[in-house]
């Protein structure tokens, strides 16, 4: 048994920690830090759509009285003309998953030039936790939404970089350390929804206890990290700043440049989505153009991979557009038209967001299984296909919906959940099939001098994936149901033949990777 010593500066350095599985403490206090954050974002997530079409934009007292609404309201009506309450929230949804994802990028400078990772961490959990107990308060509804952007742009880049750093280059713990790691982000989203899902549905208690379960889950993940502090290793500019090299390291200045930086991005993306659509087009025209001209100074190499993971995050804007209509439109759908009553109990809607989390569970481990047998067997396929594959999957599963929409009527009758729990299978696999191939991809293809500005434009594809799938959803209530998932379905498929169209090409630019 390993004997455990704090080191001059209060910590246990990972190789002289107890091992669980063969991994350090640290790996665990990571782990279930993480689980609670994912409980408190799945959570919240499961009710907020509901939240916003059931209660507080459905009654316009109600609305007129958030602070900021009116003013939002207004804004995206210049871009979007009048909207109703199914596209005003789904534009709301769109809008906050979508800046979940850019915020990382911001975060990451922070802690990489003025708090370090652990300080950085704290202080994402303490405005994680704010904004889920203002969720409590109607009139803080959107500074609540801010308050939980802010604090998942400083937690979630610096928590899963510390799980890397518990580890010395070439550790082959590594790769399995991140797969435990991960397994706790399903674990806190599989259950999040039975426990915040049924406060904020339950009349007995209702939407402000749904989303302070969320919050005491948040505070949980902030204590167990504070309790694992010392197995928990120094980053460079924690090191740095006890030997009193203040070299590359900034202060409070520097810090409000960044953040500032964060919200002129924000201002910036509102103004465009003000604009008339064909103003929308030439921006992405000139966009388009600028890119070209700054792919084509790159050499022969740099410029052949760069250009294909460009294609790559492209594609990949659609599949988040699609599948993140789970927490949007499907989630209406599971609780207007879905019967949860099962031998004579009344369960709740926000369970439906269960199944993706549980899936990624079951098969998980059956894919990477099926995968490494065909590469046994010589018929490996390129992750290109792979995404091709995930694309249509994810696409077809939409063909099950289109079904259930023309069984179950557009009038009061409710379907069977078995339609939802198809769908969401064929989701699961899709993502499986995407999701971690590309982002494995963008590592190995990447040029050395720009992987992290590869990764950075992988993440923005997530950026403007999750408000397209706001703005894709704000049709919900303007189409028929079948005629909407139809669109869905037909964005899936064409995306994913694109995918592979392009596989010779691919393989011809980056290898047969």
């Amino acid at each position: 048994m390993t004997t455990e010593v704090l080191d001059s500066n209060g910590r246990i350095p990972p190789d002289q920690q107890e091992t669980h599985f063969g991994h350090p403490k640290g790996l665990f206090f990571l782990f279930f830090t993480e689980m609670w954050e994912r409980f408190s974002y799945y959570g919240m997530r499961a009710l907020l759509v509901l939240y916003m079409t059931s209660y507080l934009i459905k009654d316009p007292a109600k609305a007129a009285s958030v602070f900021g609404f009116n003013q939002l309201r207004h804004l995206l009506e210049i871009g979007f003309g009048p909207l109703e309450t199914q596209p005003l929230a789904s534009q709301i949804y769109g809008l906050y998953t979508a800046f979940v994802y850019l915020s990382p990028f911001f975060g990451g400078i922070i802690a990489d030039r003025v708090w370090g990772q652990r300080k950085t961490v704290y202080w994402g959990a303490i405005l994680m936790s704010i904004g889920h107990f203002m969720m409590a308060s109607e009139r803080l509804f959107l500074p609540a939404l801010l308050f939980l952007i802010l604090g998942n742009g400083a937690f979630k880049p610096n928590v899963s970089t510390q799980v890397g750093n518990l580890y010395k280059q070439g550790d082959p713990r590594r790769d399995g350390a991140f797969t435990i790691f991960y397994m706790g982000i399903n674990l806190g989203a599989m259950f999040s929804p039975f426990v915040c899902g049924t406060l904020g549905q339950d009349p007995r208690f209702g939407w402000d206890w749904g989303f302070g379960a969320a919050g005491v889950g948040m505070l949980a993940g902030l204590l167990i990290y504070h309790m694992g502090r010392k197995y928990l290793p120094m980053d460079e500019r924690e090191e740095a700043q006890l030997k009193g090299n203040k070299e590359g390291s900034e202060g409070l200045g520097f810090l409000a440049k960044v953040v500032g930086a964060f919200f002129a991005v924000g201002i910036g993306f509102f103004l465009i989505l003000m604009l008339p659509g064909y103003l929308k087009a030439l921006i992405a025209i000139a966009v388009a153009v600028g890119v070209t001209f700054v792919v084509k100074k790159l050499n022969a190499d740099e410029r052949n991979r760069v250009s294909a993971l460009i294609f790559l995050c492209l594609g990949t804007i659609a599949f988040w557009t699609i599948y993140e209509q789970q927490g949007n439109t499907l989630q209406l759908w599971a609780d207007d038209k879905t019967d949860w009553t099962f031998f004579g109990h009344k369960l709740y809607s926000t369970w439906y967001q269960f199944f993706n989390p549980a899936m990624i569970f079951m098969f998980a481990p059956l894919l990477d299984m099926f995968w490494n047998k065909q590469a046994k067997k010589g018929k490996k396929s390129t992750s290109v296909r792979k995404m091709g594959i995930g694309c249509i999957l994810c696409g077809l599963a939409f063909i099950i919906m289109i079904i259930a929409a023309k069984v179950v009527g557009s009038g009061a009758e409710k379907g069977s959940l078995l339609w939802l729990i198809f769908t969401t299978w064929m989701f699961t696999m899709g993502e499986l099939y995407l999701s971690p191939i590309g982002l494995s991809l963008v590592t190995k293809v990447s040029p050395a001098r720009i992987v992290s500005m590869m990764m950075g434009m992988w993440f923005l594809s997530s950026f403007f994936g999750n408000y397209m799938s706001g703005y894709v959803g704000s049709f919900y209530d303007r189409m028929p149901k079948d005629m909407f998932f139809l669109l869905l379905c037909v964005i899936g498929v064409i995306t994913g033949f694109f995918f592979f169209l392009a596989e010779g090409k691919m393989k011809k630019m980056i290898g047969d990777i």
